[in-house]
């Protein structure tokens, strides 16, 4: 096959914690027929935002010029990333609209974000992703619901569905057995501490479950948007109970996850992410809001209000297995109900836990991703 152009942040885990270059790395390291060349567009963790990110867009644009007019058009193809958040709808399209002035083969992959599923989109955003969804290329999105986003908003043609996918970690006695009831449970969240991941939501109701004397840890991986905005609130709230273990990558993050019992993300949106596909790739149980294409993984048990009892039934019905729970989004009541529910029902936390991992196993095959990539890109070339 020929050439790939794929763009995204550093590929760096130490200096991007980003799930487009997750996705991008998983992509190079497992699509063994494709010789990609990787163009990095977009910020660093540490870079702040301001004039200059003004002129770092200037001068990664003059060089994405450069590389495209040294590029043979015929034989190349760009595997675009493209997140629906303000700052990539803003500088995107002028890239992506150069590309295409030169002839430039080209899919479009969306990876989420606020202005995917927002209920109302600000003139200026909608103007511009109306002008870009007419584009004549493909659009590659993470599931059904968010293809029929863009037909019913956008009319978009060419929309081809292509969830994320990871590697799966071989099976472990951690993934079997556990000593999950003789220690305080333990939550994990992997990727960018900010707000929009719900953080002021589990703050808040971490200090009403340390209240109520309820025995938990909670981990942290991945790195603050605005330093100093969560971390020491954590620590100060949880003490010894709070660990954080800054950027993972490599046997780090393998050491991560398999110390887990469940892993809880109340964020506010998403498009499929990574770190969720991940943790229960390792028999994680996920604690998630159902954002996004989080739905489309995640099959709820649902917690009976007002009682205290569990139906395993539930687990596995009509060959469907239940492996996850939802929370409600913006609410530090659910958090608190569903942590105390789960500490009290550590067998089921294992059973989702392992129904999540089959889930990974039948439905996100590495093999069956990449087979599915490299026809997209067949058609193109």
């Amino acid at each position: 096959m020929n050439k790939v152009i794929i763009t995204a942040p550093s590929l760096d885990p130490e200096i991007n914690v980003s799930g487009v270059s997750s996705v991008v790395q998983f992509i190079i390291e497992n699509n063994k027929e494709v010789e990609y060349v990787h163009f990095e567009l977009g910020k660093k963790d540490k870079e702040k935002r301001g004039i200059g990110n003004i002129t770092r867009v200037w001068r990664c644009y003059k060089k994405w010029k450069k590389w495209l007019g040294n590029t043979d058009t015929e034989s190349t193809l760009i595997h675009y990333s493209f997140p629906l958040s303000t700052p990539s709808i803003l500088r995107d399209p002028f890239f992506m609209r150069y590309a295409l002035s030169r002839g430039m083969k080209m899919m479009v992959h969306l990876h989420g974000g606020y202005f995917l599923t927002a209920k109302t989109t600000p003139f200026p955003i909608r103007w511009i992703l109306r002008r870009v969804f007419a584009w004549n290329v493909p659009f590659v999105v993470l599931s059904e619901s968010e293809k029929e986003i863009l037909q019913e908003r956008y009319g978009v043609k060419k929309v081809f569905v292509l969830p994320n996918c990871v590697n799966i970690p071989p099976l472990s006695e951690k993934i079997e057995t556990s000593d999950i009831n003789n220690r305080p449970i333990r939550l994990g969240y992997l990727g960018r501490i900010e707000p929009n991941k719900g953080m002021t939501e589990l703050l808040s109701a971490c200090r009403r479950l340390r209240d109520e004397g309820l025995p938990f840890e909670l981990y942290f991986a991945g790195q603050e948007k605005r330093e100093g905005e969560y971390l020491p609130a954590f620590e100060d709230a949880l003490g010894e109970s709070f660990h954080y273990v800054g950027l993972v990558s490599g046997k780090a993050k393998d050491d991560f996850f398999r110390h887990l019992d469940v892993f809880i993300m109340p964020t506010y949106f998403e498009g499929l992410p990574m770190s969720l596909l991940e943790s229960m790739s390792y028999g994680v149980m996920p604690l998630v809001t159902p954002v996004g294409s989080i739905p489309r993984v995640i099959r709820e048990y649902e917690i009976n209000s007002g009682t205290d009892t569990v139906d395993f039934d539930k687990t596995s019905c009509g060959g469907i297995d239940a492996n996850g729970i939802f929370l409600r989004e913006k609410d530090v009541d659910s958090i608190v109900e569903s942590v105390s529910f789960l500490s009290n029902h550590r067998r089921l936390v294992c059973q989702l836990g392992k129904n999540a991992r089959v889930t990974i196993c039948n439905q996100f095959s590495p093999v069956a991703y990449v087979s599915e990539l490299n026809s997209l890109y067949q058609s193109l070339l």
